[in-house]
Parts: structure tokens; C-alpha cells; sequence
């Protein structure tokens, strides 16, 4: 069966579902057979020294409906302006239907890519159904208690057919470097294929500390953490760490974390970064009402965060301010409501952030718990949209306060924040015009990614024989 070259998916037929899918090779060479993982060859496009950087990921990027999504499809989008070859390993569940966005995302991002998927086996799929009933499930967090299972009990075990295909793929492509995306699929790298010199690198891009999830932290007014969506134990996470020759943190606070528990390791600090976006004025300048906003999926973080500021600072906000003030929510959470509050206006899921945050003038990320960078905080400064949010939610933006943002974590401060700005929005655009000069200091793509940037200079510079920087 010939490799398609019109960019069409192509699925082997492999009834056990270990078939790969291949997204517009730029030539096929030979069929697919490797093994168990029935791997389709990716050797095209990426010549006999085989491809610069291997990425494993099971989040749909393409989408960038959630915050973790954004940040593997800016970074992939970032990797490929170094005109290196790149393969996306992704081992998450590819629906038919998402196709066509997929593709869509090579063709306006990243056209040099080249994308591997599997389909998982049969009798994965009712596992597949009941964890995404349970997903749907109001999210209540038990005080006290550090789950001890989930979708993923621990990052050092992974289903066999998962790993089988990773492994085969870097077997055919013969990376230099393999980055794999979140400390819970650490298992599917673990232990290493054996190959021959030079063997890759492995990174690990932790986006977060799990550990901190559960962990009760300055901000949360003794609110016990939202339910995480993955538990593993301090044990557990270190351990996969450490099969990792670089660790990324997404923020500085983790990042000296990792130093201090992996002394002799590198440990990168690589932020969300965005391309900077158009900055219009804000909506509320036209005359309309002060909109606040609120974007985020439906994840337990979220869930708690949007309950308690409904609950506890919007009913205060709309019966003083009225008609002058709206709320809009957009993302997956809005799941959570078939009939909004007053004053509450659902968008649902966006498109592209860039047609949420435009027509916003307040940014508000109430968050309680969690741990990593606040993707939709980076994404209101890169709008120059005024933000207000919790000294969690501030976590690897610290500096940007109080000029360039505000941090507030009581009901009474919260609502003080924003009763002045609404009050006065030439304040509220001063801290917004701080607060998008913070971003493009520190948090455009080529700011943002620098310490990485750095990393792969040297490493694919030694690899190819150049002399390093």
C-alpha cells in the first residue's frame, strides 16, 4: 500500500489498532513494517540522519481549546521555524472528524511537520467512554485527602500498546532529540529502546509540578484543592523525572524546584510564549457596558475558581454596578451551566483566543489551586486586557505586579479591584498597557522559548559535527 502524498490520512489495517497514521509525507519509501506497532515509515521528509526532533504528546494541540493544548501548538509552532525536522508522536485517540483541523493546523503553523497517530485498541474504548462520563461529573474536592488513583495512577506505567508505538517511532526516525509532553507519559520512554550511537536526548516538558497540585499554598484561603486530574505520588513523580536528561519547567518557582531536588540535571525555564497579537482598544470604550471575562476548560481548577467568584464576588459586582457591567465565560466550562446567573453570558468554546480577549476589557482567573503557568493569564497580557487574579494564579508572573497586574485573593479584595476599575477604566487600561509590556519583555515567542532555543543550538549543532556555541 503506497504512502499517500496529497496529505490525506492514511490507517493500516491493523485490527488490533496498533495502525499509525501518517499526515502529508513528502515522500513514501516503503511499507509499514515494524514490528508490533505496524508503524507507517516517517523516514520521508527527514533524510537518512533521520529527523531533529521527536515530540510525544496525547493532547489534541490543534484544537488549542485548553491551556495545555495552546502551549504544545505554539511550541511546535516556534520548533519549526528552525527549519528542523520535526514528527509529532501522538498517542492520544485521533477522531475522524478532527482531520481536517489537524491538517489545517500543519498547513497555517507548522507545514513542515510531520504528524504519527495511533488508534487505540478495541477494548480501550469503553475505558475511553467511562472516563469521559466520570469527566462530566460535578467536580467536588475532599477535603484532606490526596487522591491515591485516577486517570492515570502514576506517570511510570502506561498501556503496553501506547508504548510499543512511541518505541517503534523512534526506532524509524531516529531522533536526536525526543521531548515528551507532561510527566505522565514518562512511561512511555521508560525504560529507553536500546539504539545505536548517537542515542537522543530525552526531554521532559512537566508544564506543571503534579505534586502541587494537592498541595494547600498562599492564595487558597485554606480551600482544600480541587480534585487534579492526575494523581500521582511525590514518590511516583520523581522517579519518572529522573529518566530525563533535561527537565523544563514552565515558570521560575518550579523551575528552582527541579534544581534543588536534580542538582546535576539542566533544567530549563521555558514560559508560554505567544506571537505578539494585535492589541485593539478596549470594547468598553465604544460605550458599551464593562465586560469581565473568564476563558478556561472544564477541568476541576476551573470548575472551583468560576464557582466561587459567582458565588462570592459577581452577586456584590452586578448589584452595585447593574447594567454597566456584563460577564462573559467562554471555553469548555461553560458546560457546567444550561441556565447562566444574571448578568452571565455563556460564549462556549472559542475558535482562537484571539476572538475571546478582544472583546474584553477585565480579565479575571480566580484560581484556588494548581500549579504551572496560567496559559489564559499570558493570554490577557499578550491582549493588553487588565487582569486580576490569585497569588496562585500570579505563580512566573510575580513581576508583573502590581503595575501590570493585580493579585487579589479574598472576596473583599477581589471586589475592591474591581469596583475601582470599573470605577475608573483609565486605571484599568494603565495596568493593562504595563501589563502587555511585560509580556512582550518577557513572554514573546523568542523571550519565552530563549532557554530552549539555546539548548537545541548546542545539542543539533553537536550532533551534525558543527562546532557549538
Amino acid at each position: 500500500m503506497p504512502v499517500p502524498r496529497n496529505g490525506s490520512f492514511r490507517n493500516a489495517s491493523d485490527a488490533r489498532g496498533m495502525a499509525a497514521t501518517l499526515i502529508r509525507p513528502r515522500v513514501g519509501r516503503r511499507e509499514p513494517t515494524h514490528g508490533d506497532s505496524r508503524c507507517a515509515d516517517v523516514g520521508s521528509g527527514t533524510g537518512d540522519s533521520g529527523c531533529g526532533i521527536l515530540i510525544v504528546t496525547d493532547r489534541r494541540f490543534w484544537n488549542r481549546s485548553i491551556g495545555s493544548e495552546t502551549r504544545i501548538a505554539n511550541l511546535l509552532s516556534h520548533l519549526a521555524r528552525r527549519r528542523e525536522p520535526i514528527v509529532v508522536a501522538y498517542v492520544g485517540r485521533l477522531r475522524r472528524n478532527e482531520r481536517a483541523a489537524l491538517d489545517a493546523f500543519r498547513h497555517d503553523a507548522a507545514r513542515d511537520l510531520t504528524i504519527l497517530a495511533r488508534r487505540p485498541e478495541w477494548r480501550t474504548v469503553g475505558a475511553t467512554l467511562a472516563r469521559s462520563l466520570r469527566s462530566l461529573w460535578p467536580f467536588r474536592a475532599v477535603p484532606g485527602r490526596i487522591p491515591e488513583s485516577g486517570p492515570l495512577s502514576s506517570p511510570l506505567r502506561s498501556p503496553s500498546a501506547r508504548r510499543r508505538f512511541v518505541e517503534t517511532t523512534i526506532r524509524t526516525t531516529r531522533p536526536r532529540i525526543v521531548l515528551v509532553e507532561f510527566t505522565r507519559l514518562a512511561a512511555l520512554v521508560h525504560p529507553r529502546p536500546v539504539l545505536a550511537d548517537p542515542a537522543p536526548q530525552y526531554l521532559l516538558d512537566t508544564h506543571d509540578i503534579l505534586a502541587r497540585r494537592v498541595q494547600p499554598r498562599s492564595g487558597s484561603e485554606g480551600a482544600a484543592p480541587a480534585d487534579p486530574w492526575i494523581a500521582a505520588s511525590a514518590f511516583d513523580e520523581i522517579r519518572a523525572l529522573e529518566g530525563f536528561d533535561v527537565l523544563i519547567a514552565i515558570q521560575g518557582v518550579e523551575g528552582a524546584l527541579l534544581r534543588r531536588q536534580f542538582p546535576d540535571k539542566p533544567v530549563l525555564v521555558v514560559p508560554h510564549g505567544l506571537d505578539l497579537p494585535e492589541c485593539p482598544p478596549s470594547p468598553c470604550s465604544s460605550g458599551g457596558p464593562i465586560r469581565l471575562g473568564f476563558l478556561g476548560g472544564r477541568d476541576p481548577a476551573n470548575a472551583e475558581a468560576l464557582d466561587w467568584f459567582v458565588e462570592t464576588v459577581w452577586p456584590t459586582l452586578h448589584a452595585r454596578f447593574g447594567a454597566r457591567i456584563a460577564f462573559d465565560v467562554g471555553g469548555q466550562i461553560c458546560r457546567r451551566w444550561t441556565k447562566p446567573p444574571s448578568g452571565i453570558r455563556l460564549v462556549g468554546t472559542v475558535d482562537s483566543i484571539g476572538d475571546f480577549w478582544p472583546k474584553i476589557d477585565l480579565a479575571v482567573n480566580p484560581v484556588r489551586s494548581g500549579s504551572g503557568l496560567k496559559i489564559k493569564n499570558v493570554e490577557a497580557l499578550a491582549h493588553g486586557r487588565a487582569l486580576v487574579t490569585t497569588s496562585i494564579g500570579a505563580e512566573g508572573l510575580e513581576s508583573a505586579s502590581p503595575d501590570g497586574l493585580r493579585i487579589a485573593n479574598g472576596p473583599d479584595e477581589w471586589i475592591s479591584t474591581l469596583a475601582d476599575w470599573i470605577a475608573s477604566p483609565a486605571s484599568a487600561r494603565r495596568t493593562a498597557r504595563h501589563g502587555r509590556a511585560f509580556f512582550e519583555a518577557h513572554l514573546s515567542a523568542d523571550r519565552a522559548f530563549a532557554e530552549l532555543d539555546a539548548y537545541l543550538d548546542r545539542t543539533l549543532s553537536h550532533a551534525t559535527g558543527g562546532a557549538g556555541p
